[in-house]
């Protein structure tokens, strides 16, 4: 692993001058309309020329519609976390009755005003009572409906964006429906269109329709455009590599760099450092950042983020009589979609208002007529976000939730590059030995180091290895595996129980990761909040509380005034005009001739 060549610039280090056979960058007029920024995530797609103010946000997936007779079943990625198996299992519903009732006792010992008032909470009957009674009422169409636009185009073998959102539970069965990214990565399943070109031939086709439709660019003249791709800060190497061959060779961008999202969010929120939590709708991520560098040991991506909520919403609703009954989120995208339109219309963590409040939602019916429904929400307003905080109610979407720390470097090596250090390791000899071979018969017992062999003519031209690191690697690696030979590193952020750490606790586990006390002081005294579930009323508030109770130095949660979920792009399009960016950016050619070396040595984060 080497120390990028941007890294070294920003630590006020001179950067170090380039392998011989590497081409020195180019400098060439940064022209920000000719910058697309592009930031894929599990449900929306954030792209924009780099001098757009606002980029353009899009569902990220695409439908193709099934041939007619087709005798296998349709494959749909849902919009929101599945449920996992809640009808079927009454112990999970009995535990979260308990969750909720345990909140729900939390917040009647919050208080509401200066008087030291408690709050008072609305019985779920009360609100039943009232929600079981309400009828929905017709409406005309929006105002931003026009009269002749059809609301579903039936023939189109294709479907983007809010058109999928369109489909209800039977319209659906006629496509087969894909999201490339889920949970924070590439999409990859055993399942129809789930293989690694099959996801990339995905995003392909989102990126192109987007590009094409939404800023009005043609293919064919992107060989006079530049892309900056926004990536996750845990990731896979194979699948930036597959990126750089989307963006140079499949859609023909003339260069392009990647950038971490973290290291964009403080960019585009303008801070120096800081631990910066992404809390998306499929995931929330936590990367601490020092001088435009992700910390390797503080990165953590947890699989919880805003959809979970809604499922938790919607559980919380039904106990108090939600009025639309048919409401069917697994295999109706529309009411998927009502249900997320409804979190960020009620959830908020704001103590101070109680009581029962009257809510109305409008929703278009399979025959066209739009419909008027009235709600009244109590505390459920409040729980459902707070399961951010006590995670044993987010079990109805999984009770095993995977974490994901940076993957050491021997467990992801990529066979195509033959500058990898494993590689060489495993491929290099040192006195007639191969590394691989020290790799393998290190791990039998009985082991003995072959004896020092003279150094022929031959073995002058290979690698050399050292014997003793190649050893020293391998122990580690043994010592570091469970009895399931599985590497165990993310023990640290599941609790006792096995069940994921709630938001809090993780981003105290992740800072105090850090091997200095002044840097850890200074990540807690700069907490940013990011990304589309992050924009809760009254959260950033309530998660500076809870931290400050846990640990004595000050802290501080930040939340920038423009939209959380456009940070991370403003930051990329802030970096891709800046006259140190020049050496990050790698054209076709470089790409075509260096691979994967290039870029190792272009790419702003450690490799």
């Amino acid at each position: 692993m080497q120390r990028s060549r941007a890294s070294s610039t920003s630590s006020g280090r001179h950067p170090a001058p380039p392998p011989i056979g590497l081409p020195q960058p180019q400098a060439q007029p940064l022209e920000a309309p000719k910058i697309i920024v592009i930031h894929p995530g599990s449900q929306h797609l954030r792209i924009g020329r780099a001098a757009d103010l606002n980029p353009l946000t899009l569902l990220h997936a695409v439908a193709y519609r099934r041939r007619p007779g087709a005798s296998d079943r349709p494959h749909h990625d849902p919009l929101l976390p599945p449920l996992d198996n809640v009808n079927s299992n009454s112990g999970l519903m009995v535990e979260f009755e308990e969750q909720r009732l345990l909140v729900s006792r939390i917040l009647q010992h919050c208080v509401v005003d200066n008087k030291n008032r408690l709050r008072v909470a609305t019985p779920p009957q009360q609100l039943a009572h009232f929600n079981r009674s309400s009828q929905a009422e017709k409406v005309p169409a929006p105002s931003g409906q026009m009269a002749d636009e059809p609301w579903l185009d039936r023939e189109a073998p294709v479907l983007f964006d809010d058109r999928i959102l369109r489909l209800g539970a039977v319209d659906a069965r006629n496509y087969d429906i894909h999201f490339p990214i889920q949970r924070g990565e590439l999409n990859v399943h055993k399942e129809k269109g789930g293989s690694l070109q099959a996801s990339m031939q995905h995003l392909e086709r989102i990126w192109s329709y987007a590009l094409e439709e939404g800023l009005k660019i043609p293919l064919r003249k992107l060989g006079t455009h530049c892309a900056v791709l926004v990536v996750n800060d845990v990731y896979v190497r194979r699948h930036l590599r597959e990126f750089v061959t989307l963006l140079l060779r499949r859609l023909g961008f003339r260069r392009c760099f990647l950038v971490q999202d973290s290291v964009a969010s403080t960019f585009g929120a303008g801070i120096g450092y800081g631990c910066v939590v992404d809390i998306g709708a499929q995931k929330t991520s936590i990367a601490c950042i020092e001088d435009g560098i992700s910390q390797l040991d503080a990165r953590v991506r947890l699989s919880y983020g805003g959809g979970d909520l809604d499922q938790v919403l919607l559980l919380l609703l039904r106990k108090c009589g939600f009025p639309y009954r048919e409401c069917n989120v697994q295999e109706s995208y529309v009411d998927a979609h009502l249900l997320d339109e409804l979190k960020e219309k009620f959830c908020h963590l704001n103590t101070s208002v109680c009581g029962a409040q009257e809510k109305h939602f409008n929703l278009r019916k399979q025959n066209g007529q739009w419909l008027r429904y009235t709600i009244q929400v109590g505390d459920e307003a409040l729980m459902a976000p707070l399961a951010l905080f006590h995670t044993e109610l987010l079990n109805i979407t999984g009770r095993t939730k995977a974490v994901f720390t940076q993957q050491a470097v021997q467990d992801q090596y990529d066979c195509e590059d033959c500058f990898d250090a494993e590689y060489l390791k495993e491929t290099g000899r040192k006195n007639g030995v191969r590394g691989g071979d020290i790799l393998q018969l290190s791990a039998s017992a009985g082991y003995q180091p072959r004896p020092q062999l003279p150094v022929t003519a031959d073995d002058e031209e290979l690698i050399v290895v050292d014997q003793d690191e190649t050893m020293s690697n391998c122990q580690s690696q043994l010592g570091a595996q469970t009895a399931g030979g599985q590497l165990n590193s993310n023990g640290c952020y599941h609790n006792g129980q096995g069940l994921v750490l709630p938001l809090d606790q993780a981003i105290i586990q992740a800072i105090n990761r850090l091997s200095s006390y002044e840097t850890k002081r200074k990540m807690f005294g700069s907490i940013l909040l990011v990304g589309s579930s992050a924009k809760l009323p009254g959260l950033a508030a309530w998660l500076e509380h809870r931290i400050s109770q846990q640990v004595q130095s000050e802290v501080n949660v930040l939340i920038k005034g423009m939209d959380a979920g456009m940070v991370a792009w403003k930051g990329a399009a802030i970096m891709s005009v800046l006259e140190s960016a020049r050496e990050l950016w790698i054209s076709q050619n470089d790409w075509q001739r260096h691979g994967l070396r290039v870029l190792r040595e272009r790419s702003p984060f450690l490799w």
